[in-house]
């Protein structure tokens, strides 16, 4: 399957439903005067302009490495993620302000059933479309689409404390129940705002993903050998579709450099398939010594001082600590 083509048209569905969602709610708006459905409409508008972004993002990301980003360009997915919780801010700024201004000076609603339906409507659009894209997404590794899914489901929920607001206030006649229920709708876009930043910066920053960290430590007890002794320094970093693995690997002092690249290709090359992701390592080989022949499993070794008792634990722990545990045991 062309995972870069079912991006692009995923996010091209995305804007479409985006502008359609945005023309429904403002015309709810328009017959209702209701500042709850203000909330939802100005999340649409926040949706489209991030939406559009993130179609960018993406068709920049999926382009090729080149001289000046030999790395590649995925890095600005976490641009367009952190673009996108900056402007759920904005929006729940917004809504807040309305919202406000109906409590201090009043709030006329009218065709509160009309609206209801209309929004009725789009909720249920926006919670198959949010799904849609977080598993198209995660199926694709793309963090673009998976925030974009987010924020729509968030969309979703706002529509549907929408819709709550509406009922309260056709069955109490009360209408301050529908700024009241906008405020609480801002809160809850803060939140998603908050996450979507802050994933974003973790990205970007290279923050410790311990979730795949964990996912690369099970593939390589899998592919693990009698010859590969220990992990240390294990670390990871991605940049859209693109996962970079680096670690030291502790293997007989009489390997040769051809022992070496030929071990590191086949780890790597197991790796991918194991965890079925476009995988780049970078491995450094340090030689053991006699301190870890009570750690080694190999039968046939010609140099060994001591008896093999018990290999070591490849967990996140001893995988990630920056020193050899066998030389602090």
């Amino acid at each position: 399957m062309n995972f870069d083509k079912l991006k692009r048209k995923s996010a091209l569905f995305s804007l479409f439903i985006g502008f359609s969602m945005f023309i429904l709610k403002i015309t709810a708006f328009i017959i209702t005067g209701s500042s709850a459905i203000l909330s939802d409409a100005l999340e649409s508008i926040v949706h489209i302009f991030a939406t559009s972004f993130a179609y960018l993002s993406l068709i920049i990301s999926l382009k090729p490495p080149d001289e000046s980003h030999p790395y590649g360009h995925g890095k600005i997915e976490y641009f367009s993620s952190g673009f996108e919780g900056g402007l759920i801010f904005l929006a729940a700024l917004s809504i807040i302000f309305f919202a406000v201004e109906d409590i201090l000076f009043g709030v006329e609603i009218e065709k509160l059933d009309i609206g209801g339906y209309i929004i009725f409507a789009a909720s249920v659009i926006n919670l198959f479309l949010g799904l849609y894209l977080i598993k198209t997404g995660e199926k694709t590794n793309s963090i673009i689409l998976i925030a974009d899914g987010k924020h729509i489901l968030t969309d979703s929920i706002t529509s549907i404390a929408v819709i709550i607001s509406i009922i309260l206030v056709l069955l109490t006649d009360w209408v301050y129940f529908d700024p009241i229920i906008a405020l609480i709708i801002a809160i809850n876009i803060f939140f998603t705002g908050y996450k979507l930043i802050k994933d974003s910066v973790r990205g970007l920053m290279q923050g410790r993903d311990e979730k795949f960290l964990v996912k690369v430590i099970d593939a390589l007890n899998k592919v693990r050998e009698d010859d590969m002794i220990e992990v240390h320094k294990l670390r990871t970093w991605s940049a859209g579709t693109k996962h970079y693995i680096d670690f030291h690997l502790i293997i007989p002092n009489y390997y040769t450099i051809k022992n070496s690249h030929s071990m590191q290709n086949n780890i790597t090359k197991k790796l991918r398939d194991k965890l079925d992701l476009d995988i780049q390592t970078m491995l450094h080989f340090d030689p053991c010594g006699p301190e870890h022949c009570i750690h080694c499993s190999k039968k046939d070794c010609s140099i060994r001082a001591h008896n093999f008792e018990k290999s070591i634990e490849w967990n996140l722990r001893n995988c990630t600590n920056d020193s050899s545990i066998a030389k602090t045991q």
